[in-house]
């Protein structure tokens, strides 16, 4: 049935997401950046935020997306609620179940949380960053930033991409490898064999060692993720500088038309370096830009009001 079919409504992973089904969010969300969501389609629906992890363009723009098209909106996280005192997710869930939530964001340090929470609650349950489980929404932003910059939608297919750094630790590349694949286009994995999760394997991806090599390889793309430090047990790298020096983007691999891309937050000299964060082939503004307008797509589609609207 798809994402949004009649048996659940819930957006938990783009695992087996189909072409068709990206093309439908980035379709609607773009009818909400011209201005369809003047029409206040949540006006009628509660969503609850619920992060239970640091966040801020998420958090910022799944309140921005769902305040503007009317919705009643609450937030919650960690600290100064009962889950401070010991409540657990499975409870909080349910009690905003029973406030009446028509949708509950979720946003948390475990892998699996948010389809935990989906079994607890008759809500829409719309995952928001679970661990190194998924994080959706930010493919799909991705998506329409890129095709954006690109002309549209089509413009993806055959397109060369390379996923560069922390793919062990990364809940956005295990969303944005399925995305991009469904959209049509060639990726290739860009990292030191400490940072590489064992199912990367199964995806069948070449792997290059550096992005230089990346460069070599036709990228169209680089897509570089944050060095997650916070999640790492024991000496996954020998130094940063190290790391930096075959995983980090500079300005001169962007010489030729490349474009960046980076999820965010930047470490700046590691990852990807300032001057490449500034440049005209950065797409990070864009991506952040992006956010509002796909997720107010999201929520439309996962409380039902689209279809309403489309009937």
């Amino acid at each position: 049935m798809g994402w949004f079919g009649l048996l659940t409504r819930d957006f938990l992973t783009l695992e087996d997401v189909s072409r068709g089904e990206l093309k439908e969010v980035l379709d609607l969300a773009r009818a909400y950046g011209a201005g369809a969501h003047a029409e206040r389609p949540l006006a009628d629906k509660t969503v609850c935020l619920a992060f239970f992890e640091a966040s801020t363009r998420t958090a910022v723009s799944f309140e921005l997306a769902a305040r503007r098209a009317g919705a009643d909106v609450i937030s919650i996280s960690e600290k100064g609620s009962a889950i401070e005192k010991g409540e657990s997710l499975v409870d909080t869930v349910v009690t905003l179940d029973s406030l009446g939530a028509d949708a509950i964001v979720v946003r948390h340090p475990a892998a699996g949380a948010a389809r935990l929470a989906a079994r607890h609650t008759g809500a829409a349950v719309i995952n928001a960053g679970d661990g190194r489980g998924q994080h959706p929404t930010q493919a799909l932003l991705d998506l329409y930033a890129l095709s954006d910059r690109l002309g549209e939608f089509d413009e993806l297919a055959g397109r060369k991409i390379a996923i560069v750094g922390d793919i062990l630790h990364s809940r956005v590349a295990r969303s944005v490898i399925p995305a991009f694949r469904a959209a049509g286009m060639e990726l290739s994995l860009v990292a030191p064999d400490t940072l590489l999760p064992r199912e990367s394997g199964a995806w069948g991806l070449p792997i290059l060692p550096s992005v230089d090599d990346a460069i070599d390889w036709g990228a169209d793309v680089l897509y570089t993720l944050r060095l997650q430090k916070e999640r790492m047990t024991g000496a996954r790298i020998p130094s940063v500088a190290e790391y930096a020096r075959y995983y980090g983007v500079a300005e001169r691999h962007l010489k030729s038309g490349v474009l960046v891309m980076h999820p965010g937050p930047v470490n700046r000299g590691v990852e990807i370096s300032g001057g490449a964060v500034l440049s005209d082939s950065s797409l990070i503004p864009a991506q952040v830009a992006s956010g509002v307008t796909v997720r107010q797509a999201v929520l439309a589609l996962a409380t039902g009001v689209a279809e309403r609207m489309a009937a």
